[in-house]
């Protein structure tokens, strides 16, 4: 059926947004007045109502057996006269064999309308419908039956409970129910995880080690190592049974006072045997690895130097346990739409720093998260194996809370992502080397590192300093040697985002003086700056003499330009259907680009559908292994498309999706990327909690070039380097713009 099929297609942008509370069996009641939403795409996380098309409301006055209905009824201005709601549910941690789903409906005025009621499955690799086709129905009606039954998809991590027709109609629709596996749906939905009752630990570890040997570290080395790999193979830990952080506090006093190996292994068997033998058990045997970007080593568990030999077969029976194809309760998602921070790794922010037991659980937390579920492990610069043990003193033992948390900052640089950070509250890091970043007294410039290497003044808002002065020294210290300092605790891919997220916190202080040592028309000379903006230029250099791209008369060169951070859809596509003709186009990707270009650009510049970027994401079952998910394509059959050279300008500043898009847009037949480095950090984002208000951000979705050709820390492909030189920003050009128009004219 025509319609159905265009439902179908719609549902799979549209997702519903808000959450809705309700009993085992009443779930989706309309008893309770649930807030129904409109809108498009937002959340993947939430449960609730979504009307796409058509306007829907909970009316009392129509009851079933004095139960409140759903009135769903067209949008007059809409000519299609589709109206459309759904229940959406979160089943991402939820599996089973059948989903039935059955309601009530009733209508008045049809004119030969379809009425159909229907489950969507959603997933990662898996979209499947049932549906029930009323038929088409003319007249009024009282209350009739509805009824689904359908196979769940081991791959479903969301359903759709929805009704929608198409024609002349108001409906009313109750008595919504859905079970799986002949349980309602709430008993699912709502459930709590044993792991969530466990409260012994709430307050403090109670866990102290005053003198830790080089027996203790080891001991804790190989702990941490053991604890993170049940956290994320172990069947009954990962089926949510058990509060993780609470058994390391349960366990950690004993192996931490080990006297010797042998002692070691005895009380580690101990401890696997707690939680049952397993009985079930499969390969996982990678049969092609073509297929995967990351397969993760777990051979440590084999080292006979470490373990006894039934640890070791315990170990690997873990290994090769039976799990979950699409559950794994600790396991960090990769964010999606409107998701939220991963909560399952708790806060908690009111246990204090001085807790030993709750530092190393953040060591443990962080080192383990990356080994088990970042993609880029094997890409970092100091090999990730290697730095479990090299850190536990400085988590064991740090000297002040600042210093422990700079331990944490700096383990987290250590995965070189650009997508990284670390919240971590402002006063904790006061005392440290950090303290810059939030100093009040703030010189109004922009700062760049230049083609050489120096770092330059670009545009400026006060009388001090020139656009084109190279800054040598701030209050006596090379600014070289600055951010050097500053390097192990500011995340980034590679060399140029480091400068870049650095340089805004180069000219900050909190004493109200600052001296400037820098190079003017080739003579150093010596800057006080004492007065911060009180004594400011009206107008900064860039908006009175440095050239923007207006200054370069494009349009008298048949060049189209469109700044990717804020055109909007159909500004971008008249821009191009009134300009077909023209030379060329200049895209420029150096900030942050509107989601909206990308919906609009690919299909007016390819004339067909081109692969560019493939996707892998963490096996739920076998964590640490990144499997092929999906591969993106841009474009679509347009012989109309734009004929013209098409220059895409990257910096530094191209990050994430600005780096996704850069790539899809250089699919166009005659394009160039013109620029320098950019971030290197494309793929979705992961975030979780660490104890004590911190919060950590990284990429957690594998993204490539086609045949698995690296992105990630290199950044996107260049095809004509540009950066400008101390001369150059001196004399406010944009050589990115100039180096455009070079190649579309030449």
């Amino acid at each position: 059926m025509k319609n159905s099929s265009f439902f179908i297609c719609m549902l799979l942008v549209w997702i519903c947004s808000c959450s809705q509370q309700g009993t085992q069996s009443d779930l989706m009641s309309f008893d309770n007045n649930p807030r129904i939403k409109k809108g498009h795409l937002s959340s993947l996380e939430l449960n609730g109502w979504f009307v796409s098309n058509g306007n829907a409301s909970i009316d009392s006055v129509e009851l079933f057996n004095d139960r409140k209905s759903l009135k769903l009824q067209n949008d007059p201005a809409d000519s299609l006269k589709i109206s459309q709601v759904y229940y959406y549910a979160n089943t991402r941690d939820i599996t089973g064999d059948s989903i039935y789903f059955s309601g009530k409906f009733k209508y008045k005025g049809a004119d030969s309308t379809s009425i159909v009621f229907g489950i969507q499955q959603m997933g990662q690799d898996t979209m499947a419908n049932a549906m029930t086709e009323i038929g088409k129905r003319s007249g009024d009606s009282e209350w009739n039956d509805f009824t689904i039954k359908t196979a769940m998809s081991s791959l479903t991590s969301g359903i759709n409970f929805f009704v929608f027709t198409t024609g002349n109609i108001e409906l009313w629709t109750s008595n919504w129910q859905a079970q799986l596996d002949k349980k309602p749906l709430g008993a699912f939905v709502n459930h709590e995880f044993s792991v969530e009752k466990d409260k012994e630990f709430d307050y403090g570890s109670s866990f102290c080690l005053s003198a830790p040997t080089t027996q203790t570290y080891e001991n804790l080395e190989v702990l941490g190592k053991v604890w993170g790999f049940l956290k994320y193979y172990h069947p009954e830990v990962t089926q949510g049974n058990y509060n993780w952080d609470y058994e390391l506090f349960r366990i950690l006093p004993q192996i931490a006072k080990a006297p010797d190996k042998d002692k070691r292994n005895k009380l580690l068997n101990e401890w696997i045997d707690k939680y049952g033998k397993i009985t079930q058990t499969v390969s996982y045997a990678i049969e092609d690895s073509s297929k995967y970007s990351r397969i993760i080593d777990t051979d440590w568990i084999n080292d006979e130097n470490l373990f006894d030999a039934p640890l070791i077969s315990k170990l690997n029976t873990i290994k090769n346990a039976k799990r979950n194809l699409k559950f794994n309760y600790y396991l960090i998602p990769y964010q999606s739409g409107g998701s939220s921070l991963f909560d399952r790794e708790k806060e908690y922010p009111l246990i204090p720093w001085k807790d030993q037991g709750y530092r190393i659980l953040t060591l443990y937390r962080l080192w383990n998260a990356v080994e088990y579920c970042f993609p880029y492990t094997e890409m970092t610069d100091k090999p990730w194996d290697t730095l479990l043990g090299k850190f536990l003193p400085r988590f064991v033992s740090p000297v002040d809370n600042e210093e422990y948390k700079l331990a944490i900052l700096e383990l987290l640089t250590c995965i070189n992502d650009s997508h990284g950070f670390v919240y971590i509250p402002r006063e904790d890091l006061e005392k440290t080397i950090l303290k810059r970043q939030s100093d009040s007294f703030v010189v109004p410039v922009t700062l760049t590192e230049s083609k050489s290497g120096d770092i330059v003044v670009r545009d400026t808002r006060t009388f001090e300093l020139e656009r084109g002065d190279i800054i040598r020294t701030i209050d006596g210290e090379d600014v070289k040697k600055i951010i050097t300092d500053l390097s192990p605790y500011v995340p980034a891919s590679n060399h140029p985002t480091l400068v870049r997220n650095v340089l805004p916190w180069l000219l900050r202080t909190d004493t109200g003086y600052m001296n400037i040592t820098c190079i003017r028309n080739g003579k150093e000379i010596q800057i006080d700056i004492k007065n911060f903006g009180q004594n400011r230029r009206r107008q900064p250099h860039e908006l009175s003499d440095m050239k923007w791209p207006k200054d370069y008369n494009l349009s008298a060169k048949k060049i189209i330009y469109i700044d990717v951070s804020t055109a909007e859809s159909d500004a971008i596509t008249d821009m191009i259907q009134n300009n077909k003709n023209a030379k060329g186009m200049i895209l420029d990707m150096r900030k942050y680009p509107s989601m909206a270009a990308y919906g609009t650009l690919p299909n007016l510049l390819l004339p067909a559908p081109q692969e560019f970027m493939w996707f892998s994401f963490n096996r739920n079952e076998a964590p640490g292994n990144y499997k092929l998910c999906s591969i993106a394509k841009a474009g679509s059959d347009n012989p109309d498309y734009f004929k013209g050279k098409v220059a895409i300008l990257v910096n530094e500043g191209t990050q994430s999706h600005g780096e996704f898009s850069s790539m899809a847009y250089r699919k166009a037949p005659q394009s160039a990327i013109i620029g320098s480095t950019t971030a290197g950090a494309d793929g979705n984002i992961g975030s979780f909690y660490l104890p004590g208000k911190a919060t950590c951000i990284y990429t957690a979705l594998g993204a490539y070039y086609p045949n698995w050709e690296q992105c990630q820390r290199k950044g996107v492909k260049i095809d004509i380097e540009v950066r400008p030189t101390n001369q150059e920003i001196r004399n406010g050009q944009d050589v990115w713009i100039e180096k455009a128009i070079e190649y579309i004219l030449k």
